[in-house]
């Protein structure tokens, strides 16, 4: 009986004695999870055996759905969204599932798009698709390859921004500083990008590595964010400091001493090694002077920006 589907499908023949693509014909001892039992179902092409198909989770990265037509429309379809930077053999068959599972629960999407963001074309997603999957992921599915996007001239600062996490690392200063130049509304999307690819570093050591002028953010919230903490983080620090090195110290010292240590980590990483004159002049600036100095050297491009601006505070 299971080989009447090969009466039913165009192309498909029943097998035969012998047919070397039949192990249950040709090998008696082939489990396929329903055993032959007699000569004529060794013979057969097909076995039927029930499948109980398992409910799994899917959380694509993301779903945007029309303002206007909530199940989209030709011109404004709804966008199932995935983003995948590394390797996953498992990805291709992944991504066909929850597709046409969200169909399955959400009746009302009568115009779908399905949008991968690859940090290469070169990723391994999976290999020996059936045919049914690669029709669905060559014709139905829009690749961007974000290391080519980013080779790109002249691209939209938005898609320049997409670009961020794969750009090489002598090439991110610059290409911040071109979205910056035409969005510098961006920089509060920036900072979070650029946090995630550098742990570790603050927003403020991010900006000092790449480059980037205070004047692109400071008027921005991230900037006072930061501020607030550095704030919160002195007098943190300054109580620790204070506690260390005795009461007689007391708060503010603390502080002070805090951010002169702070700003010549900052100033060895822009300007490279200070000699001694140096160092001692720096910690013995103010508090106010020090948070200035902080903001400042965001803009030096070498030692002999540090001496100018120094020279600026004698009378």
């Amino acid at each position: 009986m299971p080989d009447l589907v090969c009466h039913l499908l165009p192309g498909l023949a029943a097998a035969g004695p012998g047919d070397n693509n039949n192990p249950a014909a040709t090998d008696p001892s082939f489990n396929s999870g329903t055993e032959p039992k007699t000569d004529l179902e060794r013979e057969t092409a097909y076995i039927f055996r029930p499948v109980a198909l398992k409910k799994v989770a899917h959380h694509p990265d993301g779903v945007l759905w029309p303002r206007q037509h909530p199940g989209g429309s030709a011109q404004r379809p709804v966008v199932l969204l995935e983003v995948q930077m590394h390797a996953d053999r498992s990805f291709n068959r992944r991504l066909g599932a929850e597709t046409f599972r969200l169909l399955q629960q959400h009746e009302e999407v009568a115009h779908l798009q399905v949008l991968v963001l690859l940090a290469h074309r070169r990723l391994a997603l999976g290999f020996s698709q059936p045919r049914l999957l690669r029709r669905f992921l060559e014709h139905d599915v829009t690749w961007v390859d974000l290391a080519a996007l980013a080779r790109r001239a002249d691209l939209d600062p938005l898609l320049a921004l997409l670009t961020l996490p794969v750009q090489k690392e002598p090439d991110l200063g610059p290409c911040v500083q071109r979205i910056l130049t035409v969005r510098p509304d961006l920089i509060e999307l920036i900072v979070p990008i650029l946090s995630e690819r550098f742990q570790g570093l603050s927003p403020s050591q991010l900006m000092a590595t790449l480059g980037i002028s205070k004047d692109f953010w400071r008027h921005t919230r991230a900037f006072q964010d930061i501020l607030a903490e550095g704030r919160q983080q002195g007098v943190e620090q300054g109580r620790q400091a204070g506690r260390q090195e005795g009461r007689q110290l007391g708060q503010e010292e603390g502080r002070r001493r805090q951010a002169g240590a702070l700003a010549l980590r900052q100033l060895e990483r822009r300007c490279g090694s200070l000699d001694v004159p140096t160092s001692s002049r720096i910690e013995a600036l103010s508090l106010p002077q020090l948070e200035e100095l902080a903001l400042a050297l965001l803009d030096f491009r070498g030692a002999q920006d540090l001496q100018t601006w120094l020279e600026s505070l004698e009378p």
